[in-house]
């Protein structure tokens, strides 16, 4: 007898209910949620863009927007290499470590018999681990082999034959200490790369050894658990348990029968059927109770039932951790020989056992009595015919499967020494052997990818895509359809590419990821409607089909219901851009949001196609510290290919603030920096100078955008060309992109065309003369946002009195007009706050009168010139360079006086040069 036998219910029943308690938690979890490794598909994002109206000019019929570039953010899926599971293949090394330490103590309690048969079978188990592989000492040596039969096997021997009554506890540790030994020694002296790794990962054999001995032990254990419960349930009650008991064993088998079938795979079930792997858990917990029973009743038994307990917790845990193990690898061959061995044992051992009962117990279960205290009692020469049924029962169902056990065996331990070579960087090893696990077992997907994905690495492409057209043929899998197709894409075939998407679809009707991948492909063959309805179709099916949707609707320009929009990034990046499109505002709260997963985003992509987004909107707000925001990032190393771009989403920012100057200068920076696009920014700002009514500028804008390969030429182009004086311009182009409609300009336009440089007295009275309502109501409010500097109150209030009725926030207008002293804050503000301009004074060179508000408000001469300088680069209003000339001779620069007077006669007669400056003003 051991000392101190209540050690297994403290030390190893409690080890063994922790690696049961985690092992079910960790197979559970990977059952329900997947493999994060196989199949490793993701998505990739790309950007492309769409034109929206950052604002418009409305100048009469003069009427165009002002676009700028926002992103849309489409994902693709890709089908990428198998991950590498280095950590989960040694936590699960060292589980099976810790398991067989404890299983080896505790055969070391055994009888001899027993002992003997639990040693064979142990030795079996580390042949079969191939550990020879290490080739310690020549290659392929039984070294390995004898050191770890040493290890293990020779300190059971020691505590059995001579120790027997040493305590648990030191039986566990010197176990522990000897084998623990031997792997280190063997991980020391191997040749091989990564010889850890290796035995990690071919510990599977030895756990799946395990697991299948459990499994096999427990044959009938869900069907005996059931009958022991039932028994209890119904003790001196005269229930008949034996309907009861024929009723749920009837249904138990007829299971099995369909999960064979289904596993078979020959025929189609009309319902849902489930994985084997899930019966592990009710086998478990009702064979603990037929067990219990079993221990209890029968007295020549392998060792003392605590002993025997344990083992029975070990064996249920190894059977979880495999299954965890089996899912995160993706074996799929060892999970489906684990699923065989299931049902062959349950199939064959229930069936027995129910005639086992029924033959020797049919005349008392019935009786009330405690017949679940009888089961096993005695342990007569019926129940070994039980077994021995089982397993003739079992070859009959391996005949009936096609022994297809012989092909999953082979397969699995080829897949366990592939995935090894593969971890450690020996691709053409591993695709060798991956390649030849598929061809011993079909139902092997990691096997047939990891092959492909290993020979286009290996510049094998011809290769690689026979084997994705040969797994297509025979056995199609998503990823592979997914691979094949971007390969086909990357060589330039798109129809070849749809073939296999479209014929994917037909296998796996609905796969969103074939879906999304077609749709993006229709788009590019020319078939945008197409792709349209598949994801319309499909938008719920996953968020990157909601999100691709959303984009599309802005590049077709759809007119859709809103979409529902999650709260993924891109998915947030693609609405912002399609309310821009469609001028819909946007939720403030919404935008805060953006702005916040922004800075925690770390893709350069996704960041700059965010901020491109959010700051294409209107606002006065906040300018100076965005346009930080922006220059901090546009200095950081990995935004080095975005670079342009982020610095085209500052000068936007800038417009979108109102700061025309700011903008403009930055984005005739960006043209001179990068040729290939100036025609683009060159054409944007000629929108932004025609908005400001200097056609001149603009139409010279115009004129360098199309010398800079600028060809998108509409009808308000020519209207700008000839409102700016180059009327011979406008007419060739009209004849070289031959543009449509007509160029002609009416009366208010031509009035207008030279708003800028005309003195506010003169463009009173031209208002005055005005018949028509609508242009007298426009040029109202040129005047008063841009030369209400240089009329009286009087003419101020008349313009009032006449837009009266005709504009909104009139009462802020009529604030200003009862003071219109631009000295005063109030009155200015109100001012501002009826043009909705924000609060920068000097934000538009073009609002004259704010410019030399401003100017006043300056102490310093010379910062006053600067100003007036500045805004005079763009503004030819008289007054404002009869303020330039006044400050350039305060601060003596009078060269810099006579130079700007000399320009001003360019478009000023010398006689309303004189008058100007005869003015106080």
């Amino acid at each position: 007898m051991l000392n101190n036998t209540s050690l297994p219910n403290s030390f190893a029943k409690i080890l063994a209910l922790l690696l049961l308690v985690t092992g079910v938690f960790f197979a559970f979890y990977s059952i329900i949620f997947g493999s994060p490794y196989y199949p490793n598909i993701a998505p990739a994002a790309f950007l492309d863009t769409v034109a929206i109206p950052l604002d418009w000019v409305n100048l009469g019929t003069l009427s165009f927007p002002i676009q700028v570039d926002n992103f849309l953010v489409f994902q693709e899926f890709h089908s990428l290499p198998p991950a590498f599971t280095l950590t989960e293949s040694y936590l699960f090394g060292g589980i099976v470590f810790l398991i067989s330490v404890s299983a080896l103590a505790l055969f070391s309690t055994f009888k001899k018999i027993p002992f003997l048969g639990a040693g064979a079978g142990w030795i079996i188990l580390l042949t079969l681990a191939n550990s020879n592989g290490l080739n310690i000492g020549t290659p392929s040596s039984s070294t390995p082999l004898i050191i770890l039969i040493s290890g293990t096997i020779l300190p059971v021997i020691y505590f059995h034959v001579w120790k027997p009554d040493a305590s648990f506890l030191l039986r566990w540790f010197s176990v522990f200490l000897t084998s623990g030994t031997a792997l280190v020694t063997l991980i020391k002296l191997s040749s091989i790369d990564n010889p850890a790794l290796y035995l990690a990962e071919q510990s599977l054999i030895i756990g799946l050894g395990m697991a299948v001995s459990w499994i096999f032990w427990q044959g009938h254990g869900l069907i005996s658990g059931i009958y022991v419960l039932l028994a209890r349930a119904n003790q001196n009650l005269s229930v008949k348990i034996s309907w009861q008991i024929i009723g749920v064993s009837a249904l138990y088998i007829l299971t099995l029968i369909f999960l064979l079938l289904d596993i078979k795979g020959e025929v189609n079930l009309p319902f849902p059927i489930f994985s084997p792997l899930y019966l592990i858990l009710p086998i478990g917990i009702l064979g603990w109770f037929s067990t219990s029973e079993k221990l209890g009743q029968v007295t020549d038994i392998a060792a003392e039932p605590p002993y025997l307990k344990a083992l029975y917790l070990l064996g249920f845990s190894a059977t979880f951790w495999v299954i965890w193990k089996l899912d995160i690898s993706q074996n799929q061959a060892a999970e489906e020989f684990l699923k065989h061995l299931i049902l062959y044992s349950q199939f064959g051992f229930s069936l027995f056992f129910i005639v086992y009962l029924m033959s020797n117990f049919l005349s008392v279960m019935d009786s009330g009595k405690s017949v679940d205290k009888i089961l096993y009692k005695p342990f007569s020469l019926p129940y070994y015919h039980l077994r021995i049924g089982g397993m003739i029962t079992i070859l009959v169902v391996t005949i009936y499967m096609d022994a297809i056990l012989a092909a999953q065996s082979n397969s699995l331990t080829t897949n366990i020494l592939a995935d090894y070579y593969y971890q450690t960087g020996k691709k053409l090893e591993a695709s060798i052997l991956y390649e030849n696990s598929w061809t011993a077992f079909r139902r092997n997907p990691k096997a047939k990818n990891a092959t492909a994905q290993l020979l286009f690495e290996l510049n094998q492409p011809t290769l690689a895509k026979d084997h994705l057209d040969e797994s297509l043929a025979e056995v199609p899998q998503v990823d592979n359809i997914l691979l094949l197709s971007s390969r086909m894409i990357r060589e330039n075939k798109p129809f070849e590419a749809v073939f296999y998407l479209e014929n994917g679809l037909k296998r796996f009707p609905g796969n969103p990821y074939l879906v999304n991948n077609l749709a993006l492909i229709y788009v590019k063959i020319q078939k945008p409607e197409d792709a349209f309805r598949l994801l319309t179709e499909n938008q719920t099916a996953h968020p990157v089909l909601a999100s691709n949707l959303i984009a599309l609707q802005s590049k077709l320009q759809k007119e859709q219901e809103k979409t529902e929009s999650g709260n993924e990034l891109i998915t947030r990046i693609n609405n912002l851009a399609r309310e821009n499109f469609l001028a819909e505002p946007s939720n403030p709260e919404d935008l805060k949001n953006l702005r916040n997963a922004l800075e925690k985003e770390a893709s350069p992509m996704l960041i700059h196609a965010g901020i491109r987004n959010l700051f294409s909107i209107k606002s006065f707000t906040n300018t100076s510290e965005d346009i930080a925001w922006i220059d901090s990032i546009s200095k950081r190393e990995d935004f080095l290919d975005y670079l342009m771009q982020v610095q085209e989403t500052a000068s936007i920012r800038s417009l979108a603030a109102g700061r025309v100057s700011e903008s403009v200068k930055n984005l005739n920076g960006l043209a001179f920096r990068n040729p290939g696009d100036a025609g683009y920014y060159l054409n944007l700002t000629a929108g932004i100078l025609a908005q400001n009514i200097d056609f001149e500028k603009a139409s010279k804008d115009i004129i360098a955008a199309e010398e800079k390969g600028f060809k998108a030429f509409r009808p308000y182009h020519l209207t700008i060309l000839e409102l700016g004086g180059f009327s011979e311009k406008a007419a060739e182009l009209r004849e070289k992109y031959q543009v449509p409609g007509t160029a002609a300009s009416d009366e208010f336009l031509i009035l207008i065309s030279k708003f800028n440089q005309t003195t506010p007295e003169k463009l009173f009275d031209q208002w005055k003369a005005l018949s028509s309502a609508e242009w007298k109501t426009n040029l109202s409010l040129l005047l008063l946002e841009r030369k209400a500097h240089g009329l009286t109150k009087f003419q101020l209030n008349e313009i009032g009195n006449y837009l009266k009725g005709k504009v909104e926030n009139e009462e802020k207008l009529m604030a200003f007009l009862q003071n219109p002293n631009w000295a005063d804050q109030a009155s200015l503000t109100s001012f501002m706050e009826f043009f909705q301009i924000g609060d920068e004074l000097s934000a538009n060179p073009y609002r004259t009168p704010l410019i030399l508000s401003a100017a006043e408000r300056l102490q310093d001469p010379l910062a006053q010139y600067e100003l007036l300088n500045s805004a005079s680069e763009f503004n030819k209003d008289p007054m404002l360079w009869i303020r330039k000339v006044q400050a350039a001779r305060r601060i003596g620069l009078d060269n810099y006086a006579t130079a700007a007077l000399q320009e001003m006669s360019t478009w000023l007669t010398w006689d309303e040069i004189e008058l100007l400056q005869g003015v106080n003003y």
